[in-house]
């Protein structure tokens, strides 16, 4: 299974892409580690047996352009709304993990037909974010795991709420080893690929129907959930 790599001009900056497989476009965006670039996704690169995927080295990252200060989230979406539509992509179901997803709401918000969905994997946001959310209207998938302790749990509830036509699948720890790195449970793209492919697969298939009713909070989170207008942790 080997993704096909190009180098394209996009604005000011050289991107590169990996694509791979066949049917509805999923744009595969990684989060913000020095060293991550596109195959971050090469654990779930099985999702091309049904999708056709997009995976993009963001702009500071990879074999893209390097400037001297990485763009924000804000210039990486407008980038890669830039690249979708320079590959001949109209819209695509948007997967970020980390910051990445933090990327691929701003795409969903500023550009909402470019994004038919989305899914937030161990999501980071910011703030000013939070208030336009409601008004996002895509279906959403959102996925973390219970010890996830780099943007935490409570973080998915408060994203959850926030848009409203979404789902919170919580999975199992991750790093129950406490010799392990306690990040990796911020990395499930890497660490849990089978069942976040698994529900990515049931998501994408009727989006609709997963996002209409919310799974029950556990009841050791119960409290946790912060209200709208409460300060990020």
């Amino acid at each position: 299974m080997e993704a096909n790599e190009s180098l394209l001009d996009v604005g000011e900056y050289r991107v590169n892409c990996a694509r791979l497989g066949r049917g509805d476009p999923l744009l595969l965006l990684h989060g913000s580690d020095h060293h991550e670039s596109w195959r971050t996704w090469e654990p779930m690169l099985s999702l091309s047996d049904s999708f056709s995927l997009i995976i993009p080295d963001l702009v500071g990252y990879g074999r893209s352009t390097r400037p001297a200060e990485t763009p924000d989230y804000r210039t990486q979406a407008h980038v890669v709304r830039d690249l979708l539509e320079k590959i001949g992509v109209g819209s695509a179901f948007a997967m970020g993990a980390g910051w990445g997803a933090q990327v691929a709401l701003e795409l969903a918000l500023q550009w909402p037909q470019t994004v038919r969905g989305l899914v937030l994997v161990a999501a980071s946001y910011d703030k000013g974010q939070l208030p336009r959310l409601s008004k996002l209207g895509k279906p959403a998938l959102i996925v973390y795991a219970v010890d996830d302790m780099v943007t935490q749990l409570k973080a998915g509830y408060l994203l959850r709420d926030a848009i409203g036509t979404s789902r919170l699948e919580v999975l199992e720890p991750v790093a129950k080893d406490p010799s392990l790195d306690f990040t990796i449970s911020h990395r499930l793209q890497a660490f849990r690929p089978g069942p976040l492919s698994q529900l990515v697969r049931r998501f994408l298939a009727d989006p609709s129907s997963m996002v209409a009713e919310p799974p029950e909070m556990e009841k050791e989170l119960r409290g946790m959930a912060l209200k709208r207008d409460e300060p990020l942790p």
